[in-house]
């Protein structure tokens, strides 16, 4: 439910309506001249940048929506991902000053059914992501706290609480159990009233809420998956797989209205921000990185990245400044913009190098599509509004062109890549045992019968019964190994995305992504192209003979055009 706007939040929207004068002056003019070459580079979202508490810039850039009908704005909604986090840390603050809880209380003390292991777990060390819990404890989900709780916390911290920082997403989770057993209220409600309304933040809520506007909400566009709307729950609902550590949706404008509160006492009272914002390891204090800028001052700072969205939101108290980049693409580092910006706003020289690209007309950028194949990997090449798109098939092609990090875990990759087969071809057949043995614990029980009665069906119906099921690709997504497969049907082809955590099977998307992954080629003149987002680096030359585009290359493959 949205609150009525408080005079400060008035007053702040009246600065953003007039933070326009200034783009063509100083810094204001820089900032918006580097998030055009962005958005030229294929960049879409919105960004602010502010200094001594009044807003420089508020803009948005590129499209909002995936037909090109709604541009971006300061008004546009975006979903922000793991900079959620600090909602959540200032929620528990506010709780602590209203006397209800104390960060220096187990967790045993506020949530029901801890594991004897985990007793001695501290809501300040869930804060800090010192609990000791390892990151790939990733299990939990649903509406049922204590049974959450059990999955996350599995067989308990393997360092002792506090000794060291591991992130750990499931921590946020249980601080949400946290939220809501000792307010005595839902953790969406306890966050609108006690953050947003007494902030001015009339425009912020949670995925899956239905007073945002629908028509403000930016459609995100990903590498991995279908399109999303930043209202869209992510993970199928807001349950505790995602509450707590993410799932609010904000503006620009917003982020700014929660700068001004965290600069006085709107909100939380200055011992609350004080601890808010107190390092305990690795810079890392509650919901907030907290590290020095090139000038010396500090610097609190926070991003996020989920499917179709990316952010990075990073304060400088001393001088009342603030940085916002919210972006409805994920294939961006959201992070290098942010501190490009901030050299911009004090007067640096740029820490990371910006995508260029000279302009080409669609019938010259179609000479350069195609299939373009070599030993073991393909790129297909498309036009996509001025630049190209590739897409990647071939785990060698993947590796090199669109590398991804393990995480912690250490999974038998072939083995999950043989599993991944054989669980779609047994449910082709309508045997979902295998399905039922491998899928985590935290998806219903009930959802094996599910896909063999009603889901697999439809998809077949539409496509024809099973031939053939190959492996495109695999690729890390932190702690999940996700694998792509191409299904042959006798009378249409489909892509499959399954993605398996140490607890099991965690995803099967039968509408998975054409590609594993794909790549942004921005002309750069002549034959040359370069590749934005994952590899900034590398350079895609196509070769012509007699006129014609007949190969490409770069640095270790060299390709064949397909006729």
């Amino acid at each position: 439910m949205r609150l009525s706007s408080s005079p400060w939040a008035q007053a702040a929207a009246l600065l953003l309506t007039l933070a326009p004068i200034t783009l063509a002056q100083g810094v204001a003019s820089e900032c918006d001249a580097l998030l055009a070459r962005y958005a030229r580079a294929g960049w879409s979202g919105a960004a602010l940048v502010a200094r001594d508490g009044k807003p420089l810039l508020a803009r948005g850039y590129g499209k909002a929506d995936l037909d090109g009908l709604r541009a971006n704005d300061e008004s546009t909604l975006f979903e922000i991902a793991s900079l959620s986090k600090q909602f959540t840390a200032a929620a528990i603050l506010k709780l602590e000053q209203q006397g209800k809880l104390s960060l220096d209380d187990p967790i045993d003390a506020r949530l029901p059914g801890v594991p004897a292991h985990s007793k001695k777990i501290t809501i300040q060390q869930l804060l800090t992501h010192t609990s000791g819990v390892p990151r790939e404890n990733t299990a939990g989900s649903g509406e049922d706290l204590e049974a959450a709780l059990k999955a996350y916390l599995a067989d308990g911290p393997k360092e002792k609480p506090g000794a060291r920082f591991a992130y750990w997403n499931g921590g946020y989770a249980l601080l949400a159990g946290i939220v809501e057993r000792a307010s005595g209220e839902s953790f969406t409600a306890y966050c609108e009233r006690e953050l947003f309304a007494p902030a001015g933040m009339q425009d912020t809520g949670f995925t899956g809420d239905a007073d945002l506007s629908r028509e403000r909400a930016a459609i995100g566009r990903t590498t991995a998956g279908a399109p999303r709307s930043a209202l869209e729950h992510p993970y199928r609902s807001f349950g505790y797989q995602y509450r707590g550590m993410g799932g609010v949706v904000t503006t620009v404008g917003d982020l700014f209205r929660w700068d001004r509160a965290l600069a006085g006492d709107g909100v939380l009272g200055e011992k609350a921000r004080k601890r808010l914002f107190t390092v305990a390891k690795e810079d890392y204090a509650c919901g907030w990185y907290v590290t020095r800028a090139d000038s010396g001052s500090e610097r609190q700072s926070h991003g996020g990245s989920v499917r179709g969205f990316a952010c990075d939101f990073r304060r400088f108290p001393a001088a009342g400044a603030c940085i916002a980049v919210l972006s409805n693409t994920d294939d961006v580092r959201a992070w290098e913009m942010g501190l490009n910006l901030e050299c911009l706003l004090f007067g640096r020289p740029l820490r990371h190098p910006v995508p260029e690209s000279v302009t080409l007309s669609a019938e010259q950028l179609a000479a350069f599509a195609g299939n373009f194949a070599t030993k073991g990997g393909k790129l297909v090449v498309r036009v996509d509004d001025g630049v190209l798109i590739a897409g990647i098939e071939g785990q060698a092609l993947l590796d090199t062109l669109a590398p991804s990090r393990p995480g912690s875990w250490s999974p038998d990759v072939a083995g999950l890549r043989e599993t991944a087969v054989k669980l779609v071809e047994k449910i082709a057949k309508g045997d979902v045992e295998l399905l039922r043995e491998k899928m985590s614990k935290r998806i219903s029980a009930d959802w094996p019968e599910d896909v063999r009665l009603s889901i697999y069906p439809q998809y077949e119906k539409e496509r024809g019964p099973l031939k053939q099921v190959s492996v495109l690709g695999t690729s890390y997504a932190g702690e999940r190994v996700e694998i792509f497969l191409a299904l042959a049907h006798e009378r249409a082809s489909g892509r499959v995305k399954l993605a398996f955590s140490s607890a099991g099977l965690e995803l099967l998307d039968w509408k998975g992504p054409e590609f594993p992954a794909t790549l942004r080629l921005l002309p750069q003149g002549g034959e040359r192209f370069e590749c934005a987002g994952a590899a900034p680096q590398r350079s895609f030359d196509f070769v012509r003979k007699a006129g014609r585009v007949t190969g490409l290359k770069t640095k270790g493959f060299e390709f064949r055009r397909e006729e």
